[in-house]
């Protein structure tokens, strides 16, 4: 007796071959292909879905990164950049024209502001509110995109709108040993003068080849961060006084993690070199542990 085939089997049994090529027609990912990781396909211009794959990676990685948004201050056009994930966000206020900060006048071939990493918490109407480590609120976006921030040094919150411009992550910029050198010797000059007494900054003595590396990032941001920190010390009549007593060198020597810690006359600032901003200690956490210890 001869079985007829359904119409319902006919169909299963061709979308089942057309599956089963699919996994054999180049340009086609399979479930085995699929990958979260950060590297992007290049596009093969014979497939035509090949581009939205690209497209749907490139959001994958922003939204794990954190999308750089550039805020522009209504008063004087001064700019700074945010980079918000779920609970933290970067924040850095980027060097203008005459900008008077250390962070921008220490090495004039290579300004170092400098990035704060903030926690951000939800506010009764909406609004993301960011706050630094001592609990203090810096920026302030609103839920229809105003935003209020502390400019560094200012008193008062200033009001930002939300420009455009196509910025990179918020992360420590390349750069190289002779950057090192110039900080460390310009650092120098500018704490002796705040402390009244002579006080060297000293970055480890670099390997053979350092000084044509590409990347001495973090230890070249520590040394701005340490200085931004011993200088706010020694603004202060008293601290300048302790601080000549106490302190002859700033030492910076690579350890396990961001440290400070005192040996002799000399202030040791341990730094971590490959891990960006989380492997040095900011310009407060040095202002604190000055503070707290001299």
């Amino acid at each position: 007796m001869m079985i007829r085939t359904r119409p319902f089997s006919r169909l299963i049994s061709a979308l089942f071959c057309a599956s089963a090529a699919c996994a054999f027609l180049p340009g086609v990912a399979t479930a085995q292909d699929r990958s979260d990781s950060l590297v992007f396909a290049q596009t093969d211009r014979t497939n035509p879905f090949s581009a939205l794959v690209g497209e749907k990676r490139e959001r994958r990685a922003e939204r794990q990164r954190g999308k750089v948004e550039r805020f522009v201050l209504a008063s004087d056009n001064r700019a700074f950049l945010i980079q918000a994930r779920t609970r933290t966000a970067r924040v850095k206020f980027l060097c203008g024209p005459d900008d008077p900060r250390l962070d921008c006048t220490l090495d004039p071939a290579a300004p170092a502001p400098e990035i704060f990493l903030l926690t951000v918490t939800r506010g009764p109407r909406g609004d993301s509110i960011f706050k630094n480590a001592d609990g203090d609120t810096v920026l302030r976006l609103a839920s229809y995109g105003g935003a209020t921030v502390q400019w560094p040094g200012d008193e008062a919150g200033s009001a930002a709108s939300k420009s455009f411009g196509e910025d990179q992550s918020v992360e420590l910029p390349g750069v190289g040993y002779d950057s090192v050198l110039r900080r460390a010797n310009a650092a120098s000059a500018i704490v002796s003068a705040a402390a009244g007494a002579p006080i060297t900054f000293e970055p480890q003595n670099p390997s053979p080849g350092a000084l044509v590396e590409t990347d001495a990032s973090v230890l070249a941001d520590a040394i701005v961060r340490a200085t931004n920190g011993v200088r706010a010390v020694a603004n202060d009549a008293t601290g300048a006084r302790v601080l000549a007593d106490r302190i002859r060198r700033v030492v910076f020597e690579v350890g396990p993690a961001p440290t400070a810690r005192f040996e002799d006359d000399a202030l040791i600032i341990q730094y971590v070199p490959d891990q960006d901003i989380s492997g040095r200690l900011s310009s407060r956490a040095i202002e604190r542990f000055l503070e707290n210890y001299l």
